[in-house]
């Protein structure tokens, strides 16, 4: 005898609802270990694409954060040897002002005069020691520097002490006192003066710049997290409540599988 069932239909539908409820706990399980939402294009493809887009926004950002905090480092660094360079051209100034006294005797100016000697080689050495990673900042060496800040680019204009302190090599206080003038300082003094202004003007331009990549990095990282992020309450909840409907239509499978066992046992008897 053949015993023929009109449930095997009603077998399949269960069987692809829990599948379908079994995918759906999957994949909140995904969310929760990974704390996204979209983990594949499968979950949203535009999403992801639009995801992706606002990451490599976001770390080309973070790339030129770094690159203008290099800057800003470099620029500090010939600041504060042109500083330095200031302080010498002070000192070299007061021995001037001192050896232009006619009461100071020949023996007198050229100790000023060796003083003075000093603190030339003194800017000279500052000069070959203002350095970042190897390049010389302040020798004229360089040329413009160019940072990219990640969207565009800035630079660090060349600076040539070096030029403007070469003017102070054959300075000389040693002799007729009605003869010596503080000119050649003064246009040393007014040049570097200049340089730290133009350098001063350039931090300010790349600390600004370096707020702007942080601030705008944060705004797309947000963007980008609203789009891929989990929401981890609903995760957890899409979770539950997957779980517990998947437990259901498993008693109601099984409930259903021993309804019709127990009809064909009867049909046999």
């Amino acid at each position: 005898m053949v015993v023929q069932s009109n449930n095997t239909a009603k077998y399949q539908n269960s069987i692809n609802h829990m599948k379908t409820t079994e995918h759906q706990q999957k994949k909140a399980s995904k969310e929760l270990s990974t704390g996204k939402k979209v983990n594949t294009a499968a979950d949203d493809a535009v999403a992801l694409s639009i995801s992706q887009k606002l990451l490599k926004e976001a770390q080309s950002l973070s790339t030129g954060s770094k690159n203008i905090s290099y800057g800003i480092d470099a620029t500090n660094i010939a600041d504060g040897a042109l500083s330095n360079i200031s302080d010498s051209l002070g000192d070299i100034e007061q021995n001037t002002v001192r050896a232009m006294n006619g009461l100071y005797s020949d023996s007198d100016r050229a100790i000023l005069q060796e003083a003075n000697e000093q603190s030339v080689a003194t800017i000279n050495q500052t000069i070959n020691q203002a350095q970042y990673n190897g390049k010389n900042l302040l020798d004229g060496s360089s040329g413009d520097i160019s940072i990219y800040t990640g969207t565009a680019s800035m630079s660090i204009t060349e600076t040539d002490a070096r030029a403007v302190a070469d003017q102070l090599e054959n300075f000389d206080i040693s002799g007729n006192p009605d003869t010596i003038s503080t000119s050649a300082i003064d246009s040393t003094s007014d040049a570097i003066n200049s340089m730290r202004s133009q350098i001063g003007a350039q931090t300010n331009g790349l600390e600004a710049a370096y707020s702007v990549n942080n601030n705008t990095e944060e705004n797309i990282t947000s963007a980008q997290a609203a789009k891929e992020d989990a929401d981890f309450y609903k995760s957890v909840t899409k979770m539950k409540s997957s779980g517990i409907v998947g437990a259901a239509q498993n008693m109601a499978l099984k409930n259903q599988m021993n309804s019709e066992e127990s009809l064909v046992q009867k049909l046999l008897q």
